[in-house]
């Protein structure tokens, strides 16, 4: 559009042990096609000695796949001032601080593509379907590895929970099942963090991105799918396919990614092969993890390290495109250290994203969307966070001032 819809959308939640603001703004696009989603839940551990059967979770989260609305949405026109809400957690404090439970938080933005259907499907199903497959891993463990589980000293987590595989299976997973949605005629990055006991787990596709403050140093917990890259155009290459200008088939300008499905199962490279491999067995149709667009996530694990780790960065390629990692650490950071909350923080992003855009460069003009988390679980709340955040930069800056 020639005049950009600046109205913002920002959100802050809290909990004892994490919070996070959440900035959505339309910008110059016609329309908002980012979705996000945040879910603060707990993972119930049975400890006798044969599981439960998990199938009644099973049927509510299949019947959250069959049944997510793929009504389009955006953000209204209005130009008006920025509204803010502020959330706090419904979970039970009995059932959070239960010994046979387990805190898992989900964050993901999805960027999404040629329309809202997939971005907003696959932020309602995705998370659910995660927490769901992380659960029956956990249940599905002996007595005795589920009690090591839940003791806070255990350091055999990643021996126990096969993230790798329970994430890629999910990604696949969805984006099968949105294959058969009558409005799959669109794409969505994705990008998920998921925070479970002492660890970092994110899983990306495509060129949104998720970034750790570490004592104020960038850990970089994704790296961004992009055509050009090695790797990328080899797949796009063995799978029929080419990329110019920076853009798969000179169209897509990103090589992961939910939906896209002409990228898919219906390139002419297999659909040549379809006629041949119905009478001859041995010529194989293209697995989904080498399609030319591939869903399949890169997974990259963290440890957690309370003392030094200071917030999580999850955004959007509009993001990105206007700041680089280390620079939005840098203008994240000089906020706390003036006093600024979460929620001021997010609106001063978004306006200095818009405020580069730029005809000649090409940036600015994309939805925007960004979720910073604060981990503040050794300060028990957000308030002391802030002030331990504040006083620990100016120090940085300026010396031991007594705090």
């Amino acid at each position: 559009m020639s005049t950009p819809v600046t109205e913002k959308n920002i959100t802050l939640v809290q909990h004892d042990h994490i919070s996070h603001a959440i900035g959505e703004m339309q910008g110059y696009r016609f329309q908002m096609e980012d979705a996000y989603c945040d879910l603060d839940d707990v993972i119930e551990v049975n400890l006798q000695e044969k599981s439960l059967n998990p199938a009644v979770e099973r049927h509510k989260t299949d019947q959250s796949l069959t049944s997510v609305s793929s009504a389009n949405t955006s953000l209204s026109m209005n130009t008006s001032n920025t509204t803010a809400t502020t959330a706090t957690s419904n979970s039970d404090p009995e059932l959070v601080n239960s010994s046979n439970s387990l805190r898992i938080n989900i964050y993901g933005v999805f960027d999404g593509h040629g329309g809202t259907s997939t971005s907003k499907y696959v932020s309602d199903v995705l998370p659910l379907l995660i927490k769901r497959r992380i659960s029956e891993e956990i249940n599905r463990l002996s007595l005795e590895k589920k009690q090591k589980l839940l003791d806070p000293e255990n350091k055999e987590t990643l021996q126990m929970i096969d993230f790798q595989k329970i994430l890629k299976d999910c990604f696949m997973k969805v984006d099968c099942k949105f294959y058969y949605d009558p409005n799959n005629n669109s794409g969505s990055t994705a990008v998920v963090v998921i925070i479970f006991k002492d660890y970092i787990i994110t899983a990306n596709s495509g060129d949104s991105r998720g970034i750790l403050s570490r004592n104020g140093h960038v850990k970089n917990l994704s790296f961004d799918h992009k055509p050009k890259d090695l790797g990328e155009l080899m797949r796009i290459h063995n799978d029929g396919g080419y990329v110019s200008q920076n853009r798969v088939n000179s169209i897509l300008a990103l090589s992961r990614a939910f939906g896209d499905f002409n990228f898919k199962l219906h390139n002419n490279n297999n659909h040549g092969r379809f006629h041949l491999s119905r009478n001859n067995k041995r010529i194989g149709l293209t697995p989904p993890e080498e399609f030319q667009v591939t869903v399949e996530p890169d997974i990259i694990i963290q440890k957690l390290d309370p003392k030094n780790d200071e917030f999580l960065v999850v955004a959007c390629d509009g993001i990105w495109d206007c700041y680089k990692s280390n620079d939005l650490i840098e203008v994240i950071r000089h906020q706390l250290s003036q006093g600024k909350k979460l929620t001021e923080i997010n609106e001063i992003v978004l306006d200095n994203c818009i405020g580069m855009a730029n005809t000649i460069t090409g940036i600015g003009f994309d939805n925007m969307t960004i979720i910073v988390v604060a981990l503040h679980r050794d300060f028990r709340n957000l308030d002391t966070w802030y002030l331990k955040m504040k006083n620990k930069i100016l120090d940085e800056k300026f010396g031991r001032l007594g705090h």
